[in-house]
């Protein structure tokens, strides 16, 4: 057991914790798409885990795969005893359905042992689910390479998926390459067709230039089971080139049989990866990619940043294309619902926050929400949370961002709850009383190691969140089955800074700023508990009670905690408050509410209620990000007054 005590030790515990998160705590990740590698079938991890050392001068050029793209759960299929070496978790010695169940991306890295049906019937179910991305690499016909072909087509054809296959040939190319032809240096070039390109070429320092060491050609077998050459304009609706040899490329064949769809000798710009958007007859669609390379093992990956001096984009382009295929395979057209602008400049909670002393808080507008967007899908909505500044993801959060907490509350319905969410029994959580007049019947809370959607029930849901660092943007997607938005629902969106030490998550807020704890707190409130550890609130600048007024709402005597209130997300609401404090803490408010922005109609609601002091939901023992949100939350069965 490792006891760190006090403040000052907390950034020493950084490092134990991205042990804990991405070690012990596997679970931190439930939210995270989850890509699993196959190793079972003959493949090798090379740059899997391990780092990319350059063998003259010893130095790391890149760390592996696992521990670069951070935003992702990987897994494996294969020995269990490389566990604890590749530092990920082991689905098991072979691919079964229940193994895949949480999966969204499967590599299957140049097989070379054949799969068993029951794993063959697994992948194809799974596929066919829709949403989902199979990545199939083979390899040149050279040596040990008609072994990875044979098995990458065998794979291919008995799923039935696709149309894309390896052909039993190889690429050289006398311009484009790392000293021999056969060290083949890839083009990232996606042709121009490619529905969101722009995210496979993103980040390139050295032109999207990627190792093909050895490469196999990727070729197209029509329904009646043709073989096609990918070159020119012969290219089926539906498949995108995204790498390809220079126009100089030669096709060469080392073994028998003879390719299907190309000749020896053939030369051109040739396909080395390629992309098929396969749709399902259940109206979804799933992604099949095939490459000559393997991203992973063989001799040489496309993961490696430098090969005989030759510089390489292949972390860069790994990282892309892997977010890429995932972004295709859950993409579906969305409108605007609805936005809601936030001052900039108002992360001071109730008017006197300031941030914690640790140099990692030495920037402005980290807690300072400034939009929110809503758009609709046909399964989901999209919400879109605007910060003045994310500041990066200084912790390497696994959702891409690290600072921030969000909860957000909807009321659309007749029943709900009015708790605040707390992960452990006596948890502060955000430290705040939601709107009596609103009880929510769907919740969000997000953070970089978590995301989850929460119903009165107590009932979890993972729901998928990612950050945009250049846009400064939270986007945390939502299904439709839990969430309705129209001219009735109401919102709140508390924001806070994160703490993976903190009991509920929710960073401390003290009377003077400390390294790890805000500043700004009143005295009195922080002694009695009752002090918001809330620096931004979504309130329109035409919204009464304003932020600052709502985070003020406390009573230390009494130790009632302020309340914050829902705002309409289509009706602007003019209310007007009075408020007397007794003795017992009673707040009387009267709101009413005026023209629809959406329509020409008006509506008009007046309420009373009173305040009611907070008490935790049930929860269990937890540990920072990495634990699992446990609610027990009782609906208070309230019907709100409109």
């Amino acid at each position: 057991m490792i006891i760190i005590v006090g403040d000052t030790m907390r950034k020493a515990a950084l490092l134990i914790a991205v042990f804990m998160f991405f070690g012990v705590f596997g679970f931190a990740l439930a939210s995270a798409t989850t890509v699993a590698v196959d190793l079972a079938h003959g493949e090798n991890a090379k740059y899997l885990s391990e780092d990319v050392i350059d063998k003259e001068t010893n130095k790391t050029l890149a760390h592996g795969i696992t521990k670069t793209i951070t935003d992702i759960k990987w897994a494996y299929f294969g020995d269990p005893t490389q566990a604890e070496t590749l530092g990920i978790e082991n689905l098991g010695n072979k691919i079964t359905a229940d193994a895949l169940k949480n999966v969204d991306v499967l590599i299957l890295g140049q097989p070379t042992s054949p799969f068993d049906p029951d794993e063959i019937q697994a992948i194809s179910d799974w596929f066919e689910q829709g949403g989902k991305v199979l990545w199939v690499a083979g390899d040149s016909d050279y040596g040990s390479g008609v072994q990875a072909q044979d098995a990458a087509d065998s794979v291919l054809d008995m799923l039935g998926i696709g149309n894309l296959r390896i052909d039993l040939c190889s690429v050289e190319d006398p311009t484009s390459n790392a000293g021999a032809g056969y060290r083949v240096v890839g083009l990232v070039n996606p042709d121009p067709d490619t529905p969101m390109k722009d995210m496979l070429t993103k980040g390139f320092k050295y032109g999207g230039k990627v190792l093909y060491h050895g490469p196999g050609v990727v070729a197209y077998v029509d329904d009646q089971g043709n073989w096609k050459p990918l070159v020119g304009d012969n290219v089926p609706e539906g498949i995108y080139r995204i790498v390809r040899s220079s126009p100089d490329g030669t096709i060469v064949e080392n073994s028998d049989p003879p390719a299907n769809a190309y000749s020896a000798g053939d030369n051109g710009q040739f396909p080395l990866l390629v992309a098929q958007v396969v749709k399902l007859d259940n109206g979804k669609k799933s992604i099949l990619i095939v490459s000559g390379e393997s991203p992973y093992g063989d001799y040489q990956p496309t993961w490696t940043p430098k090969y005989h001096g030759v510089d390489l984009d292949g972390p860069q382009f790994v990282t892309n294309i892997l977010h890429w295929a995932i972004e295709m395979a859950t993409y579906e057209p969305l409108k605007d619902v609805v936005e809601i602008k936030d001052p900039v400049g108002d992360d001071h909670g109730p008017g006197t926050y300031t941030y914690p002393t640790d140099k990692v808080f030495n920037q402005k507008g980290l807690f300072d929400l400034t939009d929110v967007k809503i758009k609709e899908g046909t399964t989901k909505y999209v919400i879109e949370f605007y910060f003045k500044n994310l500041g990066g993801n200084p912790w390497n959060g696994p959702n891409g961002f690290s600072l921030q907490i969000i909860e957000a509350y909807f009321d659309f319905k007749e029943r709900g709850n009015t708790k605040a969410i707390k992960e452990a029994k006596n948890g502060p959580g955000s430290n705040v009383q939601l709107d009596p007049n609103h009880p929510w019947d769907a919740a969000i809370r997000v953070f970089g190691w978590g995301s989850k959607l929460l119903l009165p029930d107590g009932k979890t849901v993972d729901v998928k969140a990612k950050a945009d660092l250049d846009k400064n943007v939270i986007i945390v997607e939502i299904p439709k089955d839990y969430l309705k938005i129209n001219e009735d629902t109401y919102m709140s969106v508390l924001v806070g800074s994160q703490d993976g030490f903190g009991v509920d998550n929710w960073r401390a807020i003290a009377p003077k700023a400390e390294q790890w704890k805000g500043g700004g707190a009143d005295t009195d409130a922080v002694v009695a508990g009752v002090a918001p550890r809330v620096y931004d609130l979504l309130v329109p600048e035409w919204f009464k009670p304003t932020q600052e007024e709502q985070l003020k709402s406390y009573d230390a005597k009494a130790t009632k905690l302020a309340i914050v209130r829902m705002i309409s997300l289509f009706k602007k609401e003019t209310p007007t408050e009075t408020s007397t404090t007794s003795s017992s803490s009673t707040t009387s408010t009267t709101q009413t509410s005026t023209t629809s922005t959406t329509s020409s109609s008006s509506a008009t609601a007046t309420s009373s209620s009173s305040s009611a002091s907070s008490t935790s939901t049930t929860g269990g023992k937890t540990c920072g990000p990495a634990a699992l949100i446990g609610l027990a939350l009782i609906p208070l069965l309230l019907r709100r007054r409109k």
